[in-house]
C-alpha cells in the first residue's frame, strides 16, 4: 500500500550539520536527526513504497511508527489532529486551573509603551475583607489542590508598591494558610520594602524587565518621580536572589535595544548573577498595542530573529517555550510536549483585581467587554457569554488544526487573535530555535 509524507512532518535544515535534517512531528510529537538525502526524498515525492526510501528497513519502520510516513489521507490526518487536539484541551481544562491577582491598577513607573497605560491608575488595593472573599472564591472554584497551580501571580499596575506593603502581607500571609505561594510580575523598583516577604516559601518568583543598559532602560522604564531606576532596580535583583528568589529578567527589545542584549548579559555576568541558578534572562519582542501606524523602532518577527542571529545574541529569547521543550524532549529522550491553549485564558486561567472584577486573561483586565464575572457578592456572578468566547478559543476551535504547527504554537496568544486573527507565524522561530538548541546541545 502506498504510503506519503505526514502533512504534519517538520523538516528543519540543520546549520551546524550540512548532511542532516532536523525533524519534528506535529502531532506525535517526535523529534530526529536524519539524513538530508532522506528527507529530500520524503519531501519529493507524493507516494511511495516502504522499499522506494533510500533508508534501512529499521528506518523506515522508525519513520512509521514515529509518524513521518502514513498511509492516511489528509483529509484522515486532519480528523486525527482534530481528535487528539480536543482530547488535550479537555486534560487542560482539568488540571489548568491558575490564578493571577492584581493588586492594584496604579503604578510609579510611567513606561511609554505600556500596555495598560489607558488605564486610570486607580489607587484601590486589596482590604482584609476583599482579601477574603478573594480566597473564599479561588476555593470555590478550585478546591481540589493537585488540580491548581499553588503558585498565584500577583500582577497590576504595579504589586509591589511600598505603599501597599501591609496588602500585600496579609495576602500572602493568608495565601500560605491555604497553601499557596506567589510570584509576582514586578518593576522591582520597591522590592527593598518586601525584603521580609521574600523567600522559598512566601514570593518565590520575580518577573522584573530591566530594557537594556542604563542610558537607555532610563528613557523606557521612567519613574513618576523622573528619577532614573536602572541602579534600584539591579540592587533589588541582587537583594531577592540572596533571599533564595528566583528572578527572570525580561528584555523588552526593540531596534533601539536589540544590540545591548549581550552587553546587558556581560554587566549581570560581572555582578555573579548569571552564576547563580536562580537567575534567568531572556528577550521578549516589543509589541504595538495601540491602533494605527507602528513605530519605528518596533521590529517585526522576522526582523528581530535576524538581528538575534546576526548579532549572535546570547540570552534566551521568546521562542513559544520551544528551546525549554526541544531541550527537555533530547535530555529526557522522549516526544516534545505539545498542547491546544496557548494560556490560561483559553481553559482555567482567572484574574482576580481588588474591585471584584474576573478576566480572562492580563492583558484584558479593566476592559468590561472582557469581564469574567464578579466576586465582590455575596455568590459569584458569571458572565457566561464572555467565558464562552475566551474558554472556546482553543487551536481546534480556531481553524488551526490543519497547520503542521499548530500543536507548537497553540494558537498564538487569544487576547491578539480574538481581535484580528491573524496567524502567529511561528515557522522561522522554530527553525531558528531548533537550529540554536541544537547547538548547544552539541557543544
Amino acid at each position: 500500500m502506498d504510503y506519503r509524507f505526514s502533512s504534519y512532518s517538520i523538516v528543519v535544515p540543520l546549520e551546524s550539520e550540512p548532511d542532516n535534517v532536523f525533524m519534528m512531528h506535529g502531532y506525535t510529537g517526535a523529534i530526529d536527526v536524519l539524513s538530508k538525502e532522506i528527507a529530500e526524498y520524503l519531501q519529493n515525492h507524493s507516494h511511495f513504497s516502504k522499499e522506494e526510501i533510500p533508508c534501512s528497513e529499521t528506518t523506515v519502520e522508525a519513520l512509521e511508527k514515529r509518524g513521518y510516513i502514513t498511509k492516511w489521507s489528509k483529509e484522515e490526518e486532519v480528523e486525527y489532529a482534530k481528535r487528539l487536539a480536543n482530547a488535550l484541551y479537555r486534560k487542560e481544562n482539568i488540571l489548568n486551573n491558575n490564578f493571577t491577582v492584581v493588586v492594584t491598577y496604579d503604578c510609579n513607573f510611567r513606561c511609554p509603551y505600556c500596555f495598560e497605560k489607558g488605564i486610570k491608575k486607580d489607587t484601590t488595593t486589596f482590604t482584609k475583607e476583599m482579601t477574603d472573599k478573594l480566597y473564599k472564591t479561588i476555593l470555590e472554584i478550585a478546591p481540589e489542590k493537585k488540580l491548581r497551580n499553588n503558585t498565584i501571580t500577583l500582577y497590576g499596575g504595579e504589586p509591589l508598591l511600598k505603599e501597599n506593603k501591609d496588602a500585600v502581607t496579609y495576602l500572602v500571609e493568608k495565601g500560605r494558610e491555604y497553601g499557596f505561594k506567589f510570584s509576582a510580575i514586578t518593576n522591582g523598583y520597591d522590592l527593598d520594602a518586601y525584603e521580609d516577604l521574600l523567600g522559598p516559601d512566601k514570593i518565590c518568583h520575580l518577573q522584573i524587565t530591566i530594557d537594556g543598559m542604563p542610558d537607555l532602560h532610563n528613557q523606557k522604564r521612567i519613574h513618576r518621580c523622573g528619577t532614573p531606576t536602572f541602579n534600584k532596580i539591579v540592587q533589588n535583583v541582587g537583594l531577592a536572589l540572596k533571599n533564595e528568589v528566583s528572578v527572570s529578567i525580561r528584555v523588552n527589545t526593540d531596534k533601539n535595544n536589540i544590540q545591548q542584549l549581550n552587553e546587558l548579559q556581560h554587566l549581570f555576568a560581572e555582578k555573579g548573577f548569571t552564576e547563580n541558578k536562580l537567575f534567568y534572562i531572556y528577550s521578549a519582542l516589543l509589541r504595538h498595542h495601540d491602533e494605527g501606524k507602528v513605530p519605528q523602532n518596533i521590529l517585526s518577527q522576522k526582523e528581530y530573529i535576524k538581528q538575534i542571529k546576526d548579532i549572535g545574541v546570547k540570552c534566551s529569547h521568546h521562542d513559544y517555550g520551544l528551546s525549554n521543550k526541544i531541550s527537555t524532549a533530547i535530555r529526557q529522550n522522549r516526544p516534545i510536549s505539545l498542547g491546544t491553549s496557548f494560556c490560561g485564558a483559553q481553559n482555567r486561567g482567572f484574574v482576580m483585581d481588588p474591585l471584584g472584577s474576573i478576566y480572562p486573561c492580563w492583558e484584558v483586565v479593566n476592559q468590561k467587554e472582557h469581564l469574567l464575572g464578579m466576586y465582590n457578592k455575596e455568590n459569584t456572578i458569571w458572565n457566561n457569554q464572555v467565558r464562552q468566547t475566551w474558554r472556546n478559543c482553543a487551536i481546534v476551535m480556531e481553524g488551526c488544526i490543519k497547520c503542521k504547527y499548530a500543536f507548537l504554537c497553540r494558537g498564538g496568544c487569544p487576547a491578539h487573535q480574538l481581535d484580528n486573527k491573524q496567524c502567529a507565524h511561528i515557522e522561522e522561530i522554530v527553525h531558528h530555535t531548533i537550529n540554536r538548541t541544537y547547538t548547544i546541545f552539541n557543544n
